[in-house]
């Protein structure tokens, strides 16, 4: 997209989520002033109107029926988690939408409607760090607003410039969809080998054990990007999230999706084993944003079997993203300190500061450096 291009597209979305003075349209929606309209289509047009309380019971009346329409269900939920977004994030939102290869203005026009009645909240101080909001109705792969690429041959293919100009990302990881909850990827939760550095070079998943056969199951809702066997990884699957997350589970002795597949929430994707470079049955399993390795402690309680909080913040470093969920408390190191008396303070352990913080109890604590302590 040309510059010229992209700031025409942010005027019109100015345009919209600022309720300006705009293009007016003739038709039965006399009422409606000062509203962009690209045609005269909209999705829902019972709901043009309606209140997130209304377009709640709406999706639940369509739930209840025998036959369930999942896109309709899709964009109702959208539309409802429109209500709790601010200024930025829907002209964010809108922005995505613009990106599609095949626009959809029904959807667009129907948001325009919907915020026209229902104006965004203004933005704080806090909401204007640079923030991303994952596009949920792509043609076809999720996320597609991050990644803007699918290759199923490669689990790893994105480059830096993907992520080089990141400095925090915002990721809602469940409660925008329905059924997108997290699940453990495999029943067992005894981690055999943790995130970080190991034996001289980084581990960047953890290793949890299983037996051959046992199920390993997708821990979001979301499209298998890649299924197939691919060097020490032995047998692999990525799932890509439309939370924005991909997953990816190696070592697998059969695969039970191929690429491309849509999958739920503990939907089974291979049978474990210990496929590649491995000595032993065991599933490695990865989470990573934009190809760059997270710490799954940091952002998923094992012990609890549950993610830390819906919400995380992803903070660039020059080797990745720290992953800090909503609710985490930082302790900001002082001359003097050590790892001792940093766990007494808190009433943890050094055991425990090490696991949240991917560090060694022999490492090198510096001046300032942010030590994550719950």
């Amino acid at each position: 997209m040309t510059k010229k291009f992209s700031f025409y597209i942010f005027s019109i979305i100015s345009i919209v989520v600022f309720a300006l003075p705009a293009l007016a349209y003739d038709t039965k929606r006399d009422t409606v002033r000062a509203t962009v309209m690209y045609g005269q289509q909209t999705l829902f047009d019972q709901l043009a109107y309606a209140s997130p309380e209304r377009i709640k019971e709406y999706r639940d009346s369509l739930l209840s029926l025998d036959r369930i329409d999942i896109d309709i269900i899709d964009q109702l939920n959208l539309m409802i988690s429109i209500s709790k977004m601010n200024k930025v994030e829907v002209a964010s939102l809108i922005d995505s939408l613009f990106e599609m290869n095949l626009i959809p203005y029904a959807l667009i026009n129907q948001i325009n409607l919907y915020i026209n009645n229902h104006p965004p909240s203004d933005i704080s101080p806090i909401d204007l760090m640079p923030e991303f909001i994952v596009n949920l109705f792509q043609s076809q792969f999720p996320a597609d607003t991050f990644y803007k690429d699918w290759n199923t041959l490669i689990p790893h293919p994105y480059k830096n410039s993907l992520s080089n100009k990141d400095t925090s990302v915002k990721l809602i990881l469940e409660g925008v969809l329905i059924n997108d909850g997290f699940v453990m990827p495999i029943e067992n939760d005894v981690m055999t080998s943790s995130f970080g550095w190991r034996e001289g070079k980084m581990h960047s998943g953890i290793d949890l054990d299983l037996e051959v056969w046992d199920p390993v199951v997708s821990v979001f809702p979301g499209v298998v990007r890649v299924a197939k066997y691919y060097g020490g990884y032995g047998r692999v699957v990525v799932v890509r999230h439309y939370n924005g997350l991909e997953t990816l589970y190696a070592h697998l002795h059969r695969f039970k999706v191929v690429s491309g597949e849509k999958v739920e929430t503990g939907q089974v994707v291979g049978l474990g084993g210990s496929s590649g470079r491995s000595s032993g049955s065991h599933l490695h399993f990865e989470v990573r944003f934009k190809g760059l390795a997270l710490n799954p402690a940091h952002l998923f309680d094992f012990n609890k079997r549950e993610i830390i909080n819906a919400e995380v913040v992803l903070k660039k470093t020059p080797s990745g993203y720290a992953a800090l969920p909503k609710g985490v408390n930082m302790y900001v190191v002082k001359k003097g300190d050590n790892l001792f008396e940093i766990a007494k303070q808190y009433g943890t352990s050094i055991s425990k500061l090490c696991e949240l913080n991917s560090i060694k109890r022999n490492n090198f604590l510096y001046v300032g450096q942010k030590i994550r302590i719950i």
